[in-house]
């Protein structure tokens, strides 16, 4: 199935001994003012007895490292807790104006699939993460994250626009990824011959909120 990860990323790896790091500020992410929800879409001849889903990150930790005079000395880490992955919540299915009225068995069952060896196989690993590799300025308050994205023990590159602002200790970092789950050793859910299916693509919406240590 397809995970959707909205993702707001603030900044991006640093570059060593070349950069200052003087005037950086160390931010860790605040799970419970934060979002990062993975949008996947219903596929298949028989899609319209199918449903969209979205699942929600509950468990997830990370930090920032932010130096808006310097965005190449910035970087971000996030880990996300697998097995704690909540899908078709109502109120997020409502967030995201999600097509189809999934019952609770179905919401089990999908659940059940997500989780499993064929898909995310929480039970071998239990982290999906992001690394960032690089930040660049695309202007005041936008900028370009380029990283690791790690699922299922596979790591890709991923390259995506972020807006960032800081009000006093607090920073807010937003972005939208997309990835195909197909890149990371897995395919998305399919059932029917087919008939029924995701498609491939994830969109993930991150809504980062971290405050200054």
């Amino acid at each position: 199935m397809r995970i959707a990860l909205g993702v707001t990323l603030v900044s991006m790896s640093c570059v060593g001994a070349l950069v200052n790091l003087a005037g950086a500020a160390t931010f860790r992410i605040e799970p419970s003012k934060s979002s990062l929800v993975a949008e996947i879409f219903r596929d298949g001849a028989a899609s319209r007895f199918a449903h969209d889903h979205v699942v929600q990150a509950t468990n997830f930790s990370g930090r920032i490292i932010f130096e808006p005079a310097v965005p190449e000395a910035s970087s971000i880490s996030v880990q996300v807790n697998t097995a704690t992955l909540k899908v078709d919540s109502p109120e997020t299915r409502r967030q995201f104006h999600s097509r189809g009225e999934p019952t609770s068995a179905d919401v089990s069952a999908i659940d059940h699939n997500m989780k499993a060896e064929g898909q995310l196989y929480v039970a071998k690993f239990p982290l999906i993460t992001f690394l960032s590799r690089s930040i660049t300025s695309e202007k005041d308050d936008q900028y370009w994250v380029t990283g690791h994205l790690t699922i299922r023990g596979v790591a890709k590159l991923v390259r995506f626009p972020a807006n960032v602002i800081i009000e006093g200790h607090i920073l807010r970092g937003t972005a939208t990824l997309e990835f195909a789950q197909s890149a990371f050793g897995y395919g998305p859910y399919s059932a029917l011959l087919g008939a029924i299916k995701n498609k491939d693509a994830v969109v993930l919406h991150i809504d980062l909120v971290a405050i200054r240590d």
